[in-house]
């Protein structure tokens, strides 16, 4: 995307987007720890595999019930083979990046807007803002080496835009695959 195709903000129309974004990811990966509690029971069900200590959100967090889901797939989708098992296996690799992301994303601190853009001779482009982000951690020794990221927008936005797409690869994977798994008998 070129400097003139890109949306000029104002600081507060640029904090409204972050937010915007911000709630984006919030709610999809809501959605998609719904999804993969959903997979756990209903594959734990066909597995005849208790699942159901993961099932409780209060409990468990999401990351212990995407660990248990990740055999658990590979058990389901087995008959479907090394292709299938492959894919579904970088999917949860996928998945545990977009959750660790997702908190580090909600937990740290957030420069809304932090510094201006600039063009390629030096000078500050109007109204195009960076975002200045910085994990959060708790070394107040002051020899960390956590340093600000800086990102635009849009880079913001595109992280966004996959956490929200893991949900539609899974239907994807899910559907491809469905045909090759063999329930056990009850």
């Amino acid at each position: 995307m070129s400097e003139q195709d890109r949306i000029k903000h104002t600081p507060a129309s640029f904090r409204d987007e972050f937010h915007r974004n911000l709630g984006r990811l919030v709610h999809s990966m809501a959605m998609f720890d719904f999804l993969v509690g959903l997979q756990l029971n209903w594959i734990g069900l066909c597995l005849k595999i208790e699942v159901s200590e993961h099932l409780n959100p209060k409990r468990v967090q999401f990351g212990t019930r995407l660990k248990k889901l990740r055999p658990l797939l590979q058990q389901y989708f087995e008959s479907a083979g090394a292709t299938a098992q492959d894919e579904f296996s970088q999917w949860c690799h996928r998945a545990e990046e977009a959750r660790a992301m997702r908190n580090d994303y909600v937990h740290g601190r957030w420069g809304v807007p932090a510094k201006r853009q600039f063009n390629s001779e030096g000078y500050a482009v109007e109204g195009h803002w960076l975002l200045g982000f910085v994990p959060l951690h708790w070394d107040l020794s002051g020899q960390s080496d956590i340093q600000e990221k800086l990102m635009t927008m849009e880079e913001f936005a595109a992280d966004v835009d996959a956490c929200e797409r893991l949900l539609q690869e899974y239907r994807a994977l899910s559907d491809r695959y469905e045909r090759f798994v063999v329930l056990r008998p009850r």
